[in-house]
């Protein structure tokens, strides 16, 4: 397989794209999960749907806080970062034991799946004295073949794969550095073709555009923007058209999630130091807390992911 090597200018950016391989996956019940705060560790549990009651996950011998879980696409894996300590993957019931992602120098975060082959998007970060930098990788097989997706001058975050495998999201760190005023980082949306292995920004902005997730039918992205003053869930059409703010309202709003059927979003919202998950309308409008531990609870929780069901 020939690794096209090219270069993109917006301040002259180089990629390094290995197209991934498609296949079909077995179908799966939709579920969702959630990071929440219990004794102090912040651990995994999972639902059959917003309405029906949590279930711990079996993360035995891990120790550390939990967060950013991903089923796979068959509903039986969750993959998620333990705080210094790596990417793990768990099987969502049983006792079949759990592994971490051995990726060599660097630390590995937010996983992201592939729908259709069912191997594990994720970020690899490296340290050096003088810089910060991070790639889009894979795992495939046994999770143990370790290739790049891309790599992009800079920081790459947030991996997020279309339905259909063919295209990948993320953000993109820009750091502008003006001869007058200050520094400023900004984080933008691109998106990469898998198939074709062309890269380019979806969104022009100043702001800080992070957390893409595809709709379930692939036509759309919601994400998490700054471009308002503080972070709210916007959705954009995959081609970059039709930019729609989703909520509005005190506190930030980050971690957006498709329901299976398209028609809402779920998301993380952070209001006097503490996170909850609300229910929006994909087309906006007021938003609802998820509370699935009783109103009352007062426990704190984070980062949904919801899995359609796949047909096979």
């Amino acid at each position: 397989m020939t690794t096209p090597f090219f270069k993109l200018s917006y301040r002259t950016v180089a990629v390094l794209v290995v197209p991934l391989l498609l296949a079909i996956s077995v179908g799966a019940d939709a579920d969702l999960v959630f990071s929440a705060l219990q004794d102090g560790t912040w651990q995994l549990y999972g639902q059959a749907d917003p309405r029906s009651p949590p279930q711990p996950i079996p993360t035995p011998g891990i120790a550390g806080d939990k967060a950013a879980p991903r089923l796979s696409p068959d509903g039986t894996r969750v993959a998620f970062e333990v705080t210094g300590g790596g990417l793990w993957v768990c099987p969502v019931a049983g006792t079949a034991g759990c592994r971490a992602l051995a990726v060599g120098p660097g630390s590995a975060v937010r996983p992201a799946w592939h729908p259709r082959t069912g191997e594990l998007v994720f970020v690899r970060y490296a340290f050096t004295a003088d810089a910060e930098q991070s790639t889009i990788e894979l795992a495939a097989g046994d999770l143990d073949q370790i290739r790049p997706v891309i790599e992009q001058t800079g920081i790459q975050d947030f991996p997020a794969v279309a339905p259909d495998g063919g295209r990948l999201a993320y953000t993109s760190w820009l750091t502008v550095m003006p001869y007058r005023g200050q520094v400023a980082v900004v984080q933008q949306l691109w998106t990469l073709d898998l198939v074709r292995g062309r890269a380019g920004q979806l969104l022009l902005s100043n702001a800080s555009d992070i957390h893409p997730r595809w709709s379930p039918d692939g036509a759309r992205l919601a994400f998490s923007s700054n471009r308002t003053g503080r972070y709210e869930i916007w959705t954009v059409g995959a081609d970059g058209t039709g930019l729609r703010q989703v909520t509005a309202g005190p506190g930030e709003k980050t971690w957006p999630a498709w329901s299976p059927d398209g028609s809402r979003i779920l998301f993380t919202h952070t209001r006097e130091g503490r996170t909850g998950l609300s229910l929006v309308g994909a087309e906006g409008g007021a938003d609802e807390p998820m509370t699935p531990f009783g109103p009352d609870a007062q426990v704190q929780i984070k980062d949904p992911d919801w899995v359609a069901a796949r047909q096979p």
